[in-house]
């Protein structure tokens, strides 16, 4: 199984310190890969690459911001001058906002846009830039389930998770003739740090777990397989795709 193997491949994981994150780098790490694990805090940073450190796994942290475009920017091409190659990018920064719509400010809707599109669109440049002239390279944004099916409450979420999704299909049909595959994953529900207090509400995850043909909401390693895949060559002529991993939600109406 060759062509889903890593080795000697580059791979840098934004908001990959935690959560969904930091277990597809694990999974990229597992596959072979060299991982670059970004986020803002330096010491969430240290204590993930350590978890990989200590299973025997390379990795090393590179400190961005993923709602500041030249830091995002900065961050790509530092690793692909640094590494001599960027062979897959995962776009996984985010942020969480539980808000019904009348209550959203601009200054809201500014922060989740400026983190999942602006700050996802800039680091997708920036890879590009690298991998065109190598070339090719995988880029993968995770998005949400929500792109696809909506819930109140979370507009602007939701709002910035489905303009993900567009401006991936986009970018796949630009830089496909450069060798590049884009494409995203949608988990549903998934325990991490920013969904904690989901979780700890009983009722809300009772609600969660009845629509859920798989009878459980998710796990960041839920997800894992799936990225490895399309970061891997066994996914050269997928693109412009957006999968989601929701144990069967989206099947029903």
């Amino acid at each position: 199984m060759s062509e889903f193997s890593l080795e000697g491949r580059v791979a840098v994981v934004t908001g990959g310190t935690s959560g969904i994150g930091l277990a597809i780098g694990r999974a990229l790490a597992v596959a072979g890969a060299s991982v670059v694990l970004s986020g803002r805090s330096k010491e969430r940073g240290r204590e993930a690459v350590l978890s990989l450190q200590g299973a025997g796994l390379e990795a090393v942290f590179r400190a961005s911001d993923a709602s500041d475009p030249e830091s995002c920017a900065r961050l790509v091409a530092s690793v692909a001058e640094e590494h001599g190659t960027l062979d897959a990018l995962v776009v996984c920064a985010g942020g969480l906002m539980v808000k019904p719509a009348l209550e959203v400010t601009a200054e809201d809707l500014d922060e989740v846009l400026g983190i999942h599109i602006r700050g996802g669109f800039t680091c997708a440049q920036a890879a590009a830039r690298a991998m065109i002239p190598q070339g090719g390279g995988k880029i993968l944004f995770v998005t949400s389930f929500l792109a696809e099916r909506a819930v109140p409450n979370q507009a602007a979420y939701i709002a910035a998770k489905g303009g993900v999704v567009a401006m991936m299909r986009a970018l796949s049909l630009e830089w496909a003739p450069h060798g590049i595959q884009v494409n995203a994953l949608g988990p549903q529900l998934t325990r991490t740090p920013l969904t904690e207090g989901l979780y700890a509400d009983p009722e809300k995850m009772e609600a969660v777990i009845a629509r859920t043909p798989a009878g459980r909401a998710g796990e960041p390693e839920d997800v894992t397989g799936a990225a490895v895949f399309l970061c891997s060559p066994a996914s050269d002529y997928l693109t412009g795709q957006h999968i989601v991993v929701d144990g069967g939600r989206s099947a029903g109406g």
